[in-house]
This record gives C-alpha cells, sequence and structure tokens, in this order.
C-alpha cells in the first residue's frame, strides 16, 4: 500500500479531515461476525430496479454496466411509498443499524487521531466510539456549523447523512437532499475547510452511490470541482475505467480497508 505522503504530513501537521464510509462499519460488522450489506444488496432488498434499457445505450453494453449503478436513494424512496417512512427506518436498523456491533480498531484510530471526522454512516459506532475511546468528540447533525479547521480543543464528529437514531434528520432519498440544502452560512464553513485542509475518505468504493453521492454533496457546497483529495478504496483493486474517471476529477485513489489504512498511517506517525 502506498499510502500518500500529502496525507501522512497533513494530518502530521493538523491540516487533515478524515470521512468515514459505511465500508468502515461493514468491516466492524464482519469481524463480529455478521453479515453487512453493499451498497447495491441493500439498494434491491429496498426494491430498488435496474432500468431496462438506458437512453443512448445498447442492452448489456459496457457503458450500461458503467453508468447504471443500484440506488439506495431510488429503493429507500420506492420502500417508504409502499410501506411508509416509519417502516423504511425500522428495516434499515436491521439492515446496516449494526445492532450487536462493537466499533472497530479503525473508529478509534479516526477518533485518536483526527479533531475532525465526518461521517456518511447511519449507524451509532462513532458515537459509541467516542464514549468508549473518551475522545471528547461532540457530535453534530447536518446543518450545524462546521468548524472552520480541526482544533483538538474542540474535537467534533459530523453526521453528513443523520443518523439512526434521531430519524428526523436522517437523510436518504433524493427528496432528503432536496428539504435538507446547505444553509449559506454552513455552506461557507465547508468551502473554506476544504479549501485549508486535505481530505482523506476512508471506507469507501468509487463505484457506490454512498461516494458519489457525497463527492456531489461536497461540490455543491465547494460551488465547483474539489481540490485534490485522497480515497483509500475498501475491497479490492480499482479497475481502469473507475481509476480514469475519478483522477480527471482530482481524486488520488489507493487500495487499503479501513483498518489498514488508519493503521498503516498511524505507524508512520
Amino acid at each position: 500500500m502506498n499510502l500518500p505522503v500529502e496525507v501522512v504530513e497533513a494530518t502530521r501537521e493538523g491540516r487533515c479531515v478524515v470521512f468515514l464510509g459505511s465500508r468502515v462499519t461493514g468491516e466492524a460488522a464482519e469481524a463480529a461476525g455478521r453479515t453487512y450489506p453493499s451498497n447495491a444488496e441493500l439498494a434491491k432488498e429496498l426494491g430498488w430496479r435496474r432500468p431496462k434499457r438506458l437512453a443512448g445505450t445498447m442492452p448489456g453494453s459496457r457503458r450500461n454496466q458503467k453508468t447504471i449503478v443500484p440506488s439506495v436513494a431510488e429503493g429507500a424512496a420506492r420502500y417508504a411509498d409502499e410501506h411508509g417512512r416509519a417502516a423504511l427506518l425500522a428495516r434499515l436498523r436491521l439492515q446496516v443499524g449494526a445492532q450487536g456491533v462493537a466499533p472497530s480498531r479503525a473508529h478509534e484510530l479516526a477518533l485518536r487521531r483526527f479533531p475532525l471526522v465526518f461521517t456518511t454512516t447511519w449507524d451509532g459506532l462513532v458515537d459509541e466510539a467516542v464514549r468508549l475511546h473518551g475522545t471528547g468528540h461532540e457530535v453534530r447533525q447536518r446543518g450545524a456549523p462546521v468548524p472552520k479547521e480541526p482544533d483538538p480543543a474542540a474535537p467534533v464528529v459530523y453526521r453528513l447523512r443523520g443518523s439512526l437514531d434521531s430519524p428526523e434528520g436522517v437523510v436518504l432519498t433524493a427528496e432528503d437532499y432536496r428539504a435538507r440544502p446547505w444553509p449559506e452560512a454552513v455552506g461557507k464553513q465547508l468551502r473554506q475547510l476544504i479549501r485549508k485542509q486535505v481530505i482523506f475518505f476512508v471506507g469507501y468504493k468509487p463505484d457506490e452511490e454512498e461516494f458519489e453521492h457525497l463527492w456531489a454533496d461536497l461540490s455543491e457546497a465547494y460551488g465547483g470541482e474539489l481540490p485534490r483529495c485522497h480515497l483509500a478504496v475498501a475491497q479490492g483493486r480499482v479497475d481502469d475505467y473507475l481509476w480514469q474517471k475519478w483522477v480527471w476529477r482530482g481524486l488520488l485513489l489507493f487500495t487499503a480497508d479501513p483498518t489498514e489504512a488508519l493503521e498503516a498511517l498511524e505507524a508512520q506517525l
């Protein structure tokens, strides 16, 4: 694994912000002997259906395969329409709520090393890790003020998609995103943060909707293409198509599962 020097140096200098994705939860669940669905599996379990044909492509073409990604947001909207929002949240608690799962080494390392942690997870493992390890992070929900820079004296965990423990603030569907746009002041705070800090994504796969939505969410707040960022790609290699797609957008990728990436960073520091 080639851990980026920029990430190491920025972390050492307190200029790096980490984003934790659902693969961090998945790794913790697997360690506990539990299964944890991928984005694609969760989308299908919620009722997502593949379009019969993508406009402008031939069925079965490579472009078709690369363009249509199972959508958790669409599956969630479909499930809520059929069964209601409360039933959707109850289903998600069973599937991705991580009940009976303990925070992982990746959670501990992220909180110990980074005073500002963003997460797109819906479960409570980050909150539990804060309590368990006594790191003192204040947990904030989407729309709350964003720190201008990491501050070890006032550490923060920022939930970009809410928490299943606070159902009213959970962001699941496209309608949820439209209903919770970035307040102007918070968008400005995010822009300032992204300009000054090195961004390090851990626990994501670049071919999944979770990361696509995160990138779009941050780009909207930033007001354009994001500056260079780094992604530790969980669970496997990155094919050439995805490599070229994301490098062209300013994202530098290397393959490492969450604990692997953060252990390597800790060792170098």
